[in-house]
């Protein structure tokens, strides 16, 4: 056998093996990059779940809100330790404050604006939701610790974002 043509054999079977080396390395890494995607979308949906409450969209916000269900904001007793209230943020204001709460009970926020973004962030839980015009956000949080909590707004409004704070008060739950 001549030297060219053993090194053509070698190189050959160099280039086949090399070849099966990168198909190998190219699927562990597309295997790897699929599980990582997986994985993240998984813990997304679970830290932050997948869509946004909305109780729809509303050309006119303030006018949704002056005769919407925000028109009459206020605690509502909606079950056994249940309640909901629709809180409406508006330059440079909560509606209503303060809030009193029983201590223990599940309230629903339903949280919406008259007029431009507000944040709505209760200091001391993880209530975080953003006010949008014209759409309503809704949370469920249960206090399990009577005392006064100062609801926040966390997204720059205008001039007197600094002073718009509101108060939910807490009450103890009543001994029998």
């Amino acid at each position: 056998m001549s030297n060219t043509a053993a090194q053509s054999e070698f190189e050959e079977a160099f280039h086949r093996a090399a070849e099966r080396h990168e198909r190998v390395w190219v699927f562990i890494a597309m295997l790897l990059l699929s599980l990582l995607m997986i994985g993240t979308l998984f813990f997304v949906v679970l830290d932050y779940g997948v869509v946004v409450k909305t109780d729809g969209y509303h050309t006119n916000p303030a006018a949704a809100a002056a005769t919407g269900p925000f028109a009459d904001t206020g605690l509502v007793r909606t079950g056994i330790n249940t309640y909901s209230v629709h809180m409406l943020a508006h330059m440079w204001a909560w509606t209503p404050s303060p809030l009193h709460v029983p201590q223990g009970a599940a309230i629903t926020f339903y949280v919406t604006s008259a007029d431009v973004l507000h944040g709505f962030q209760v200091q001391g839980t993880t209530i975080n939701v953003t006010a949008v015009p014209g759409m309503s956000g809704s949370v469920t949080y249960t206090f399990a610790h009577a005392g006064s909590y100062n609801i926040i707004c966390n997204e720059y409004c205008g001039i007197g974002h600094q002073a718009m704070i509101g108060r939910i008060i807490v009450d103890p739950e009543k001994r029998k």
